[in-house]
């Protein structure tokens, strides 16, 4: 579930929190290591990633000097990971409500006394995983999509020595040899884990995450809210997010299941909270995408599970089975790259394996960034052209500006190849209100391993967490341009529109 993230590239304000109430320096070193991760993120994909400035208001007159004096310690423990941004502010109550227009003036009774503005990262989550797919591919890597682990390899001596592995399309089994396998398979750890040892613990705990999505004017242009306490303890975030705004997020014991769906009641505790902060009115219809994703927190195999899920670290975890199976889990998106980096590092020494040099991850741009600058919409407005249609009458003038800022946000420098598709009468959009293109879903078929719908509108494109209605009217035109591309019969595309509704449901309105 990489593309149902809270889309922030963060230290985590609550565990620094924890390790100095709690005086745990497991929770500090999580901490340095995210905020250090942080900062190659937003380095290894700036047109994916930006920093976020982050308002917290103060009620009270104590939250100023205690909310002040805790992220004044984050901006020391980001420096001393040479990870820091920008170091955090005071803003009073004026400005404060001046930067973030619907801010309340007071909240449950109190009058706001000021805020704290401090700085995360944010990013698009799902561009990112795939950019990282593309990228291990231009680097030697081979990739499948599409494809699941059915079982487990072995050899004469038990050992785990690679994959039978199900094409999802064609249903054909074949087997994948390896000197070591890697389980990085997030919420379904466990599943491959009891492939090889049946009788395996546990090792990780799964947690529901919901975010909705809302009109952008909830939020202020390049500033995120953070409520780090609401009245029942949780905390919850308001961040804009290309040109809407997301809002979360909950944390709750949830089961496994490939498509999670949130319930009704927690995202009405969503808007609950918000109300309490907001001085709009936070309304039930304003929510035009609602989703769920699993975190898989990491526990000790060999200790039974001690509570609830708040109470989880969120660090990473990396176990090697009697059978030489390397899992690796936990973690967050952050960590993404500290997590893989220590899995291979316990791969190459259980595989007893040669490298000719240490991992080089941290100095390794993603496709896209290379030659990418903030300007780079510029270039396309001005050497690109697209169809603009009015009623009956279509026409050809110049890529508009919200498009070039788009493409250039989601494929970086790659985005004159996206243009060119555009050129080429692929320049309408797909759904009112949004810049997202018709080239995108050929260049995705073309480039980036799209094979189905579903592909497209969650983990291309993002339309179906923007606005579920909106990507639902889309949908056939998409059908159409895939059926033409990847030549499908009028059958499959049936089956894939079919599929594409009943997905496209699960980010509609929650159940009950």
């Amino acid at each position: 579930t990489s593309s149902r993230s809270t889309k922030l590239i963060h230290g985590g304000v609550r565990y620094l929190e924890k390790a100095f109430f709690q005086m745990d320096p497991a929770q500090l070193k999580l901490v340095f290591e995210a905020l250090s991760e942080r900062s190659i993120m937003l380095h290894q994909a700036p047109h994916l990633s930006h920093p976020l400035p982050t308002i917290l208001p103060c009620y009270k007159y104590w939250e100023v000097p205690f909310y002040w004096i805790g992220l004044k310690a984050y901006d020391f423990v980001a420096f001393a990971g040479n990870g820091v941004l920008f170091l955090s502010k005071f803003a009073s109550a004026s400005e404060a409500r001046r930067l973030f227009p619907t801010l309340a003036e007071t909240s449950l009774g109190r009058k706001l006394r000021g805020s704290i503005i401090y700085y995360d990262g944010q990013m698009n989550d799902a561009r990112f995983n795939i950019s990282l797919a593309l990228t291990a591919a231009m680097h030697g890597a081979v990739v499948a999509n599409h494809t699941e682990a059915v079982e487990l390899v072995k050899n004469d001596d038990g050992k785990v020595a690679g994959a039978l592995v199900r094409d999802g399309f064609t249903g054909k089994q074949f087997p994948v040899r390896a000197k070591v396998v890697v389980n990085a398979t997030g919420p379904f750890t466990d599943g491959l884990r009891e492939k090889d040892e049946p009788t395996a613990n546990k090792m990780i705990v799964p947690s529901s995450g919901v975010h909705i999505t809302l009109p952008e004017y909830y939020s202020a242009e390049g500033f995120g809210l953070i409520v780090p306490k609401t009245k029942d303890g949780r905390v919850v975030f308001m961040l804009p997010w290309l040109g809407s705004t997301i809002a979360g997020t909950t944390d709750s014991s949830t089961e496994i299941t490939a498509l999670p769906q949130p319930h009704e009641d927690e995202v009405g505790f969503i808007l609950d909270a918000l109300s309490d902060y907001l001085n709009v009115d936070v309304r039930r219809k304003d929510v035009k995408s609602a989703w769920s994703g699993i975190r898989p927190l990491a526990i000790d195999p060999d200790r039974a599970d001690d509570g609830g899920t708040q109470n989880i670290l969120r660090e990473h975890a990396v176990h090697v089975s009697p059978n030489n199976l390397v899992t690796i889990t936990g973690g967050k998106w952050t960590t993404y790259r500290k997590m893989a980096e220590d899995g291979l590092d316990k791969a190459i020494e259980v595989g007893d394996l040669k490298t000719p040099a240490p991992c080089r991850t941290e100095h390794v741009q993603l496709i896209g960034a290379h030659k990418w600058d903030p300007a780079y919409f510029t270039f396309l407005t001005q050497h690109y052209e697209q169809e603009q249609t009015v009623g009956k009458l279509t026409t050809r003038g110049p890529l508009d500006v919200d498009v070039a800022k788009h493409l250039t946000e989601s494929y970086g420098d790659q985005s004159y190849k996206v243009a060119e598709i555009a050129q080429d009468g692929h320049g309408h959009r797909l759904a009112h209100g949004f810049p997202v293109i018709e080239a995108e879903v050929l260049y995705c078929i073309r480039n980036e391993y799209c094979c189905t719908i579903e592909d497209f509108i969650a983990r291309r494109s993002r339309l179906a967490f923007l606005d579920a209605r909106a990507t639902e009217d889309a949908l056939p035109r998409i059908a159409d341009l895939m059926a033409s591309e990847l030549q499908w019969s009028s059958r499959r595309k049936r089956q894939e529109l079919d599929r594409a509704r009943r997905f496209i449901g699960t980010f509609s309105s929650g159940k009950s």
